[in-house]
Parts: structure tokens; C-alpha cells; sequence
């Protein structure tokens, strides 16, 4: 690809990250038409195989905090370990997990309404005591950042990374380290069954969400203006090959051609000024995925391509010297990981809030428990 071309595409990719799905606009920061853009977003981003493009909801602007915890599955239990997981999706609020190697633990976040975080705590503190897990380690985090791709050290049209490592880590110019999350944000039931069907595919035609919720068109883009304006969305990501949902049947070719690594830390008993300089350090990766930070706790998480990971460990490494001893990371089994939307289910329209299902969903686990036993 030429030069210029590149350029132009990382820019695009930047650009659609920031403002969303704007073609016209974009096309005029860009001095191309708009169907121009609209080609290169299909056929040479979208084109590729794994890449999608989601909207990112704002957690924290809508009332979410978030519980990260390690978990480990009672061997009697470990077999139903997905329907479980996907069960506390539906129940208490389960936004993502991931099975580690090379322990098996798994990693688990929940987006909890504020005010919720210490019922929905010890309903994980209940679930170990009831048996269900073996082990559990919970931390807090106030806000969680999802970092955008950075398209410039991406060449879409090979669908690779391509960068220098050394130039882009030992890079002179300060990277901030952007803490802190944004203020609260109006919405209502229909702007979240909106923003439901953009956070899995953000290029769907308003017109095909008017027909998927079966809600008419009008009412549809007055929500979307909602959507757009009140900053419900923190930004569009560009998910990139590796990262895209990928089906069972493309499991396989994918694994051959875009092999990555899911990886996470959690640093405890940290200062400010600590988290502020490590989070710097480590937005100078290409690969950082998200960042978020509890009471004296820094979480990040990175996808990294295994090409890279020796670079990466290194480097990481490094960053993290001061911090060995508060320091542990999970590698991520890919195959064995799911991420869900804002959980709208658990929205009461009528009151207009969110619903605290701590009690349902422990009565549902021991009746899970006590049919599992034969009880």
C-alpha cells in the first residue's frame, strides 16, 4: 500500500473510532468523498477477516461499577462452568469472563449499578460458600477505560501489526495517562435496547434496528440523537483481527492466522503517582486493550500478538519492576472467553432503575446446586 494511502486509512480508522460511524464528516476531515471513505471502511477495515466495529457504552456515565474476581470452580461444578458463567450474565450482571492458563482460574467481571457493589461481593463471597467455587479473590474498580485500537501501527491491508518496537516504546513524547472517568449521563429503556444492538455491530443501519426491536423508525433516531449526544458511548472500537466474535467453524483458520494472547494485571496497594507513571508507560504499547483502577488498585489488560510477546513481557516486565510482590498476571485461553452487552434484562422500566437481583439469583444458584447434588 502506498504511503499516503496508509496514512490515510490509520486516519479513517482513528477518525471513526472518535466520532463514530460519521462518513460524511469524516470524509471532509480527509479531503476524500464520501464514497470513498465509505469503500475503504468496508473493504479494506471491515473487509478483513475478524474485524468488527462496536460501540464502547460509557459504564461509568450510566451508573456501572465494576467487580474484577478470580475464580475457581469446585471440581463437581467445573463441567458446567460456561452455563454457570452465563447464567450469572443473566442473573447478576456478568459483563465478560475468561478461563487463565496455565491454572484454570477463571477471570470474571461484573458492571454492577453503583451502590450495588458490596450485595453483589458477597454474592460471590455466597456462591464459594455454598460450593460452588473453591476459591475466590475479588477486587473493586471505580472506573474502567477501554483503550481504542491504535490504528497507526496497523496496516490494514496485510492485516498486521507493523511498527518498530523499539521506536514505538522508547518514543520521546510524553503519553498521559488519562485517569479519571466522565461524569454521569442521562438514558432511558429504549436508548439501552439501542445501544444493546450498536455495542455488537456499530455499522447496523438505524432502519435494520427499527425492524430488529420492532420500534418504529422515528422513535429509533430520536434515541440514536440521545445516544450521541449524552455521551452514552465512550468511543467505537475497531476490534481487530483476533478480537472480532469469531464463530466455532472459523475457530480453527482464525487460531492459524491472527494467533493472539488475551493478558491481564492487577497491581494492589498502589499510590496515584505509581498508577499514574505504570499506566503511562504501558499506553505506549500498541496493544493495550483497557485500564481501570480500584481504591489503591490498577487493572490493564492487553491482547497481544505472539509474534510480540516476547517484546511485550519484556517491556512489561520492566514497567512493573517496583511492583513485584503486589503484582499478578492471567494469561487468557481465547477459546474460552465471552464478552455481553449492557445487561438490559435487568432494567425495571417502570421504576426507571436498575434491579438489585442479588436474592433471585442466589435462591437460583442453590437450586442449581441442590438439582446437581440430586438433592
Amino acid at each position: 500500500m502506498k504511503p499516503d494511502l496508509k496514512s490515510k486509512q490509520a486516519r479513517l480508522a482513528t477518525l471513526l473510532q472518535e466520532r463514530g460511524p460519521r462518513i460524511t464528516e469524516i470524509a471532509r476531515k480527509l479531503g476524500e468523498s464520501p464514497e470513498t471513505v465509505r469503500y475503504w471502511f468496508k473493504h479494506n477495515i471491515l473487509g478483513r477477516n475478524g474485524v468488527a466495529y462496536q460501540a464502547v457504552p460509557n459504564y461509568e456515565g450510566l451508573g456501572f461499577k465494576r467487580i474484577h474476581a478470580v475464580i475457581d470452580f469446585d471440581n463437581e461444578y467445573l463441567p458446567h462452568a460456561k452455563e454457570i458463567l452465563v447464567s450469572m450474565n443473566n442473573l447478576c450482571y456478568l459483563t465478560n469472563y475468561f478461563r487463565s492458563f496455565p491454572s484454570g482460574y477463571y477471570v470474571i467481571q461484573l458492571t454492577v449499578p453503583s451502590g450495588f457493589e458490596r450485595r453483589y461481593a458477597r454474592l460471590l463471597a455466597d456462591l464459594q460458600e455454598v460450593g460452588i467455587f473453591r476459591l475466590l479473590e475479588v477486587d473493586q474498580l471505580d472506573w474502567v477505560r477501554v483503550s481504542p485500537m491504535k490504528a497507526k501501527y496497523f496496516d490494514f491491508s496485510a492485516g498486521r501489526w507493523d511498527f518498530d518496537w523499539s521506536a514505538t516504546v522508547n518514543e520521546k513524547k510524553k503519553v498521559g495517562s488519562r485517569l479519571g472517568p466522565r461524569g454521569p449521563v442521562e438514558y432511558d429503556y429504549e436508548d439501552l435496547r439501542i445501544l444493546e444492538k450498536l455495542q455488537v455491530d456499530a455499522t447496523k443501519s438505524l432502519g435494520k434496528i427499527s425492524r430488529e426491536l420492532k420500534m418504529p423508525y422515528q422513535q429509533v433516531y430520536n434515541h440514536y440523537g440521545h445516544i450521541t449526544e449524552r455521551g452514552q458511548v465512550s468511543l467505537y472500537r475497531i476490534m481487530w483481527p483476533g478480537t472480532g466474535p469469531k464463530s466455532q467453524e472459523d475457530l480453527k483458520a482464525w487460531q492459524q492466522h491472527h494467533a493472539t494472547m488475551g493478558l491481564e494485571f492487577i497491581v494492589r496497594n498502589s499510590k496515584e503517582s505509581e498508577i499514574r507513571e505504570v499506566l503511562a508507560e504501558m499506553e505506549r504499547l500498541p496493544f493495550i486493550w483497557s485500564t481501570g483502577v480500584g481504591e489503591g488498585t490498577l487493572h490493564s489488560s492487553f491482547v497481544i500478538p505472539l509474534e510480540y510477546y516476547s517484546e511485550a513481557f519484556q517491556y512489561l516486565a520492566q514497567v512493573l519492576l517496583d511492583s513485584r510482590g503486589r503484582t499478578e498476571h492471567y494469561i487468557g485461553d481465547q477459546a474460552n472467553a465471552l464478552q455481553f452487552t449492557v445487561p438490559t434484562r435487568l432494567y425495571n422500566r417502570e421504576a426507571e432503575a436498575w434491579t438489585d437481583s442479588v436474592d433471585s439469583a442466589l435462591a437460583s444458584f442453590r437450586n442449581m446446586v441442590l438439582t446437581l447434588k440430586g438433592g
